[in-house]
């Protein structure tokens, strides 16, 4: 094997698949990066069983072949080499050898038969979405999964696309977050899958040009790609909760209010919070909001704001890092808070966005 490729293809490749190298993994082998080079590109993969991430990059093949190198390794020497040219050769122990201009450094790789067979992806057309349509769908539903491992299909996010729609859904048992998108055209495939929070992590950090996500279902794997990278994941095996149950079918106190002026007056009034509850008491009368916090041993704080409401007192307690995560994910300049009871959920929505988007959000007791 030998190859040469410019110093920043590298450093990008590297960078897009290392996220998939587990540091707890008990193979030695899936802390590698597989290289394969043919046909005028170095295709690089990463995989910890559950995610798998490949990266194309154009390279000058002078001999095609395949190794592995250890990915923290390659990933810290390639970042210290000097912005040229860089030529990689493989002898037959698996020696890696690599040259940027005075700097030769060599490496004890891994042969590529112990590296996992990762599914391949079909030549189907599968779903067409904008990239950066994938990406907000996936900024507004990711705070909202559960890390209780115990709580397996709440590590997720639910992906269901039916008729000219298509919808996320994700849940902690404390709050939830929905958001939904018409389709240009009805797609040929139903899709209602839970997808692993890691997996739409690791896909929002590569996604960041302009174009169009490829997305298709391949038995248990859901397989996200584009010219250049692909990401593979396991799908979450279980019964995602009737979400629509704990969706308040009308809430009969409505507050407009300037999204970012609650976001700021919440995270002051926070401060005072207790660590552990993070409770903070928003009372709400006619065109008033008054935000408190009251903690004992710590001490309290008060910010009053000016709303649009005209109805009943209501006194209600959310936990402040749901609230203020919620509001940092509604781009309007107004947002909307629906109400029943002081223990009924609380309805967050943007007042003006293209998407259907809302959050609700469990109270605390007062």
């Amino acid at each position: 094997m030998n190859f040469s490729c410019k110093r920043s293809d590298l450093i990008h490749g590297v960078q897009t698949v290392l996220n998939a190298v587990s540091p707890r993994n008990t193979l030695p082998i899936l802390s590698n990066i597989l290289l394969e080079a043919e046909s005028g590109i170095l295709r690089l993969t990463t995989t910890d069983l559950e995610v798998s991430i490949k990266c194309i990059v154009p390279a000058d093949i002078s001999e095609p072949g395949s190794i592995t190198i250890p990915a923290k390794r390659l990933s810290e020497i390639v970042r210290e080499l000097p912005d040229s040219d860089i030529t990689i050769t493989v002898n037959d122990n698996s020696m890696v050898t690599l040259v940027c201009e005075k700097s030769l450094f060599k490496i004890n790789g891994l042969p590529p038969d112990d590296f996992p067979v990762l599914p391949k992806v079909k030549n189907e057309k599968g779903l067409n979405l904008s990239k950066t349509s994938v990406l907000d769908m996936i900024k507004k539903t990711i705070f909202s999964v559960s890390n209780d491992e115990t709580r397996y299909v709440l590590n997720g996010v639910l992906f269901t696309v039916e008729d000219d729609v298509i919808r996320m859904v994700s849940t902690d048992g404390h709050r939830l977050s929905m958001i939904e998108q018409h389709l240009e055209k009805n797609p040929t495939q139903k899709i209602n899958y839970i997808v692993p929070s890691k997996a739409l992590q690791e896909l929002g950090k590569i996604l960041s040009a302009e174009g169009e996500i490829n997305i298709q279902i391949n038995d248990n794997q859901i397989i996200f790609s584009d010219e250049e990278a692909v990401l593979m994941s396991r799908l979450i095996d279980g019964q995602f909760p009737n979400y629509s149950q704990v969706i308040p079918k009308q809430s009969d106190k409505s507050v407009t209010c300037n999204t970012d002026l609650l976001l700021s007056a919440t995270r002051r009034v926070a401060l005072m919070a207790s660590d552990k509850s993070s409770s903070v008491k928003y009372t709400i009368s006619n065109n008033k909001l008054v935000i408190t916090a009251n903690t004992p041993e710590v001490g309290e704080a008060q910010e009053e704001m000016d709303i649009s409401y005209s109805g009943d007192n209501i006194s209600i307690a959310f936990n402040a890092k749901y609230v203020m995560d919620v509001l940092k994910n509604i781009s309007s300049e107004e947002c909307y808070l629906g109400l029943t009871t002081s223990l009924n959920p609380g309805v967050f929505k943007p007042v003006s966005e293209d998407q259907q988007y809302f959050c609700i959000v469990m109270p605390m007791r007062i």
